[in-house]
């Protein structure tokens, strides 16, 4: 399939409390039209407890960041693991590689490395050290590295009606996607 287009898929770490979230998302990722799908976990509740270490002992948004980093290697293997056909990469080269296969693929992509070695250096304008970044803007900003055709974010509740609701992602969001072709929530708890 030449031409074949790149999906960003984003997997809220709300979702991580499905006891069937590997064959959920199987199934899900099977009834999609054909691309190259790159997964991201969220940090769901491994990221909540940074942001409760930070409340109570004072961390600093920097430092609660990066933990929050450190969080999504553990999110993703995870996530690898529950989608066994799906292999877990962990540098961009890798995946850019990847990705220039004919037949399609899906793979989980830890941003780790991405985020602390590769986009402060490569970006003109890296993502925020801060809580209005979550795995919501890094996955925009992984979508806009590769050209994706679409970021899709599967969430664990419906988008607001209202579009200028907040909350349904981070602050940072609308500047981390600004550049991308299509976006899609999912209520994907209700939904699959």
């Amino acid at each position: 399939m030449p031409g074949l287009g790149v999906r960003v898929v984003k997997v809220g770490g709300s979702l991580f409390t499905l006891s069937d979230l590997g064959p959920r998302l199987q199934r899900w990722l099977n009834q999609q039209t054909p691309a190259h799908d790159v997964l991201l976990a969220g940090g769901g509740r491994w990221a909540d407890a940074i942001r409760e270490a930070d409340a109570r002992f004072g961390l600093g948004q920097q430092t609660a960041h990066a933990l929050c980093v450190e969080t999504l290697r553990v999110s993703a293997r995870v996530l690898a693991a529950l989608l066994p056909g799906s292999p877990l990469v962990i540098r961009l080269p890798q995946l850019r590689t990847l990705l220039g296969a004919e037949s399609r693929g899906s793979w989980v992509f830890c941003p780790y490395h991405f985020l602390t070695r590769w986009e402060p250096r490569h970006h003109p304008r890296p993502l925020p050290a801060t809580w209005e970044v979550t795995s919501d803007s890094i996955s925009a900003r992984l979508a806009d590295v590769l050209g994706a055709g679409e970021l899709v974010l599967l969430k664990s509740c419906a988008p607001p009606v209202e579009p200028s609701a907040g909350g349904y992602v981070d602050q940072h969001f609308a500047i981390a996607a600004a550049n991308l072709a299509r976006v899609r929530q999912v209520n994907f708890r209700s939904a699959w």
